[in-house]
């Protein structure tokens, strides 16, 4: 399971499970691939930026079935774009159309960090400017992705 909330770390966690708050916990059990992408990116992160990243559902126990199609090994995560304001937590909800506080150059600088993880399979985000910055087919478009981008890892080595 994703640490909820250790001291300096440079994401913070939101979430929840059929829309009950305070049950974004839940939905954070992962693979160790997918910590280990995590916890790199995370300290990467921090070396560039301030800021804090949102990570929302993985997935829960067992690989039970919730509130998404997928989201079931653990290998799949959504995170949140980065805003300028620092704002963290359940309420920091961005969309790439909320120009007042989505920053694309951050996101870029974030979703690039990902994607440099060799353990990275898929991207999902609709900000057709950050698929280009991206590199092509790097990021691609899916529905509903214009407020969280899905990252999936591989389950092997």
């Amino acid at each position: 399971m994703l640490p909820q909330a250790p001291e300096d770390a440079g994401y913070y966690v939101y979430g929840n499970v059929k829309g009950v708050p305070g049950t974004g916990a839940l939905a954070q059990y992962a693979h160790p691939n997918m910590l280990s992408v995590i916890f790199w990116v995370e300290r990467e992160w921090q070396s560039i930026d301030d800021r804090k990243f949102g990570i929302g559902n993985i997935s829960v126990a067992n690989g039970l079935k919730y509130d998404h199609a997928s989201h079931m090994k653990g290998v799949e995560m959504d995170i949140r774009p980065v805003r300028k304001d620092h704002m963290v937590g359940q309420a920091a909800r961005c969309s790439r159309f909320d120009e007042k506080v989505y920053d694309r150059e951050a996101t870029i600088r974030l979703l690039c960090l990902f994607l440099r993880h060799p353990l990275v399979t898929k991207m999902y985000f609709n900000d057709d400017k950050v698929q280009q910055a991206c590199g092509p087919g790097r990021v691609k478009s899916w529905p509903d992705h214009n407020d969280h981008i899905h990252i999936e890892v591989s389950e092997r080595l």
